[in-house]
């Protein structure tokens, strides 16, 4: 039998293989070729020196696509086209997975000490799948998700750990996250939720206090409030729909049924994320009610003394509740689009998210034992299963995007827009212009 130091040297060596082999497929799929919303990056560098005072360049940052606020997003193309005087829509998408690093490493921090490696080996394998491949690819959807995950927990552990000066960068993060995707505004509740429990009340008040005004700004002349009212009046009539589109929506980890609108899909999404819910209050109520210490008589006690749960907890519960208010307002907002809307490819990172964030939870409740008999090989399969189910989509999107561009450029159109609307937003004479200066050198292969 091989000795310790040889087995941990292979499991070390096999959890490489999901992470190499991700990194691979993002160098070798990933293309400088812009689709559709991706388009708002060339036009924020021609915007920016279409507009010599600085205060209307401000203004330009600040104005929502469509209904986000992409304020980071715009910052980050202007300072790399100021460092490398190009547009080069693959080196920012691939810049932006480092948040992987920092998601990993707050992952390993929130294992059980005892047996941590063991613990850890399944994440590469369930979270660098392909399911969610149309948020790994395309590119502003890819670096709105990956900012929005990246400050969004870094937020939730500087609130958890409980210091003053991390409380400060917990406040910056959340911002940072909400100016990169609408859905970076959760981590505002979730936040909130951790002090509280904390029963910081000083810290919540100024969150508050913070936040209200924050939010202020940010919703003055705000674009979509319309079609959020449309939501929620089709809500009244419909809440059932709301309540399965909410379940499918944090099962759709389980969905491996991509090519057809079948009953199916939503019959094992549907579970999948009834299933995580139900581990999700199980778990966190055996292990902060059951298997805490108990100091103190009552709840209202331990709940006043701070002491209702460890940072471990609370960064868990935060990013937890991060992921279930995502889907509790797609279920108000987007019932009415039917119920395969909670499934298409740009949600599912959230719905993986939730999956092994639940996986971490229960780590802290069952051995490294049955994790390492019985959950890793389950991770490998569901691993190679996305690479099955998922990779031919990859590798024809960026064959699709290849002729599509020879198309705009020969003929004014594509790339997801009409001949009128490359006329119209002057898209063909923009990335022309850019490739004569040598601004732009798009991807050919």
């Amino acid at each position: 039998m091989p000795s310790f130091p040889r087995i941990k040297l292979i499991s070390f060596l096999l959890g490489l293989i999901p992470i190499v082999f991700f990194a691979w497929s993002l160098f070798a799929f990933s293309i400088n070729i812009p689709w559709l919303d991706d388009f708002e990056a060339p036009m924020t560098i021609r915007a920016w020196f279409a507009q010599p005072d600085w205060f209307d360049r401000l203004k330009m940052i600040w104005f929502p696509n469509n209904e986000h606020r992409i304020v980071t997003l715009r910052l980050w193309v202007m300072v790399h086209y100021f460092f490398f005087n190009q547009l080069d829509l693959k080196a920012l998408l691939l810049i932006s997975h480092l948040y992987i690093i920092i998601l990993f490493v707050l992952l390993w921090y929130n294992l059980p000490i005892k047996n941590r490696w063991w613990y850890f080996l399944p994440i590469p394998f369930l979270y660098l799948n392909f399911q969610y491949h149309l948020n790994t690819f395309w590119f502003i959807v890819s670096i709105q998700r990956n900012l929005v995950i990246g400050f969004g927990f870094l937020a939730m552990f500087c609130l958890s750990k409980g210091r003053n000066k991390l409380f400060i960068t917990g406040v910056l993060c959340t911002m940072l996250a909400c100016l990169s995707n609408s859905d970076g505004l959760l981590f505002i509740a979730a936040g909130g939720m951790i002090l509280l429990t904390k029963f910081e009340v000083k810290k919540l008040g100024i969150w508050i206090g913070i936040f209200v005004t924050f939010l202020t700004l940010f919703f003055w002349n705000y674009p979509s409030m319309g079609s959020n009212q449309n939501g929620l009046i089709y809500l009244a009539g419909h809440p059932w729909q709301s309540i399965q589109g909410f379940f499918v929506f944090l099962g759709g980890s389980a969905d491996y049924f991509n090519e057809q609108d079948s009953t199916i899909r939503l019959i094992f999404s549907f579970t999948m994320g009834l299933l995580l819910f139900i581990i999700i209050i199980w778990g966190f109520q055996r292990w902060i009610f059951v298997n805490a210490e108990k100091k103190y008589s009552s709840f209202s006690q331990r709940w006043t003394s701070g002491e209702l749960a460890n940072s471990h907890q609370l960064f868990l519960a935060g990013c937890l509740t991060f992921c279930i208010l995502n889907g509790v307002l797609l279920a108000l907002l987007r019932s009415k689009s039917g119920p395969f809307v909670f499934l298409i490819g740009n949600y599912k990172i959230i719905a993986t998210l939730a999956m092994l964030l639940t996986y971490v939870v229960a780590t802290h409740l069952v051995s490294s034992n049955f994790m390492t008999k019985w959950i890793l090989p389950v991770a490998i399969l569901f691993w190679l299963s996305s690479i099955v189910t998922y990779y031919p989509a990859i590798k024809n999107r960026k064959e699709f995007l290849l002729q599509d561009y020879q198309s705009f450029i020969r003929d004014k159109q594509g790339l997801g827009f009409s001949k009128e609307n490359v006329k119209k937003y002057e898209l063909h004479f923009m990335m022309v212009q850019m490739i004569h200066k040598g601004e732009y050198l798009p991807g050919t292969k």
